[in-house]
């Protein structure tokens, strides 16, 4: 009867302790399971952080070039009426007639200027584009 009792009580430890070996088994299957995803998680989140602080530096940086432009389209707003003011205050075309090469030196060298300086805007603003389109396809490129 001692014998049977203990095969009875050995045989049930035996089934107890394979149960709870199988659930540890499925735990740890879980827990690595979990602990890869964590890991990818991480990954992702710090590739979304690298990306948000690029697209605020972005922000920034257009931010101090919106303003760069307002202030220089405000200057050249300020020159042209300040031209217009003084073609209204002077009659030009007597002047002309008066000393035509003065008034011809002066407005080449005047519209060469303006020229020179509308190409460079347009480079400016061309730079711009290109940075913004560059930085748009990083990002991009980066957040696959």
């Amino acid at each position: 009867m001692l014998i049977i009792l203990g095969g009875a009580g050995y045989g049930a430890h035996k089934w107890i302790v394979d149960g709870l070996e199988s659930q540890i088994n499925v735990q740890q299957t879980q827990i690595d399971q979990l602990t890869q995803q964590t890991t990818a998680l991480q990954t992702a989140a710090k590739v979304n952080e690298q990306t948000i602080r690029s697209m605020e530096e972005s922000a920034k940086q257009q931010t101090i070039r919106m303003t760069e432009l307002t202030t220089n389209s405000a200057q050249w707003e300020q020159q042209a009426r300040e031209s217009q003011r003084i073609f209204a205050d002077h009659n030009f075309t007597k002047l002309a007639r008066l000393r035509p090469e003065m008034i011809e030196k002066r407005a080449n060298a005047a519209t060469a200027d303006v020229f020179r300086s509308v190409e460079q805007d347009s480079r400016d603003i061309q730079s711009l584009q290109t940075q913004d389109t560059e930085n748009e396809s990083d990002n991009n490129s980066g957040s696959q």
